[in-house]
């Protein structure tokens, strides 16, 4: 369970300990204008493409405004519309700087296993304490505020227990990942049969 920000005397497994958000969050980045470096090729980590789950590719003359300088193995939690659960971890890229959109709240230690976090900041518990950290009227405009998420506690093991657990989780999500694929491809086989079974009949092979 996440833990509130006085909520400390929770129980955890031996050699694990709460940790609040604050002590691994980027505590400096660098920023970007991209328009200044006009033909200069950016990897850009968009909230927008999220859903793809790749960044973007662009030259500086088509991103329009400051960026965070971020880096591999930052995790980026989305404090825009908040109530869709949205955390990426950025990977390795040669030959580019990359950069990221500000609405990204950007996690950088030593002490947190990227996979490890992000599994956590999609997390039923997370998220229950996320949301209380928003603001806004509603719909697009709401937001997580960077300062009440610093205060809220995850449970954190030691770095192999957390590489354990993330490889786990990511095998899990895998397996249901192949199970979708499989599902939509049955789905989609039954969904041609009746074109395919015409096609026979009109050719006189039923």
């Amino acid at each position: 369970m996440i833990s509130g920000a006085t909520d400390y005397d929770r129980t955890l497994p031996k050699e694990w300990r709460w940790v609040k958000l604050g002590e691994v969050m980027a505590s400096t980045l660098g920023s970007v204008d991209p328009s200044k470096a006009h033909d200069e090729v950016f990897i850009l980590y968009s909230v927008p493409a999220f859903d793809q789950r790749e960044p973007e590719v662009r030259p500086g003359r088509k991103i329009g405004s400051t960026k965070q300088v971020v880096q591999a193995g930052d995790v980026l939690l989305s404090k825009m519309v908040p109530h869709i659960r949205r955390s990426w971890v950025v990977s390795e890229h040669s030959g580019s700087r990359i950069i990221a959109s500000g609405e990204w709240i950007v996690f950088r230690s030593e002490i947190v296993w990227p996979d490890y976090l992000r599994h956590v900041l999609v997390s039923d518990d997370f998220h229950e304490e996320f949301m209380r950290t928003t603001s806004g009227v509603g719909g697009s405009l709401t937001r997580a505020r960077p300062a009440l998420v610093a205060n809220i506690s995850i449970p954190l093991p030691p770095l192999p227990e957390q590489k354990r657990i993330a490889a786990i989780v990511n095998e899990q999500m895998a397996a249901v990942e192949r199970a979708r694929k499989a599902a939509e491809d049955e789905l989609a086989a039954i969904n041609a049969m009746p074109a395919a079974l015409l096609r026979r009949a009109f050719m006189g092979e039923l």
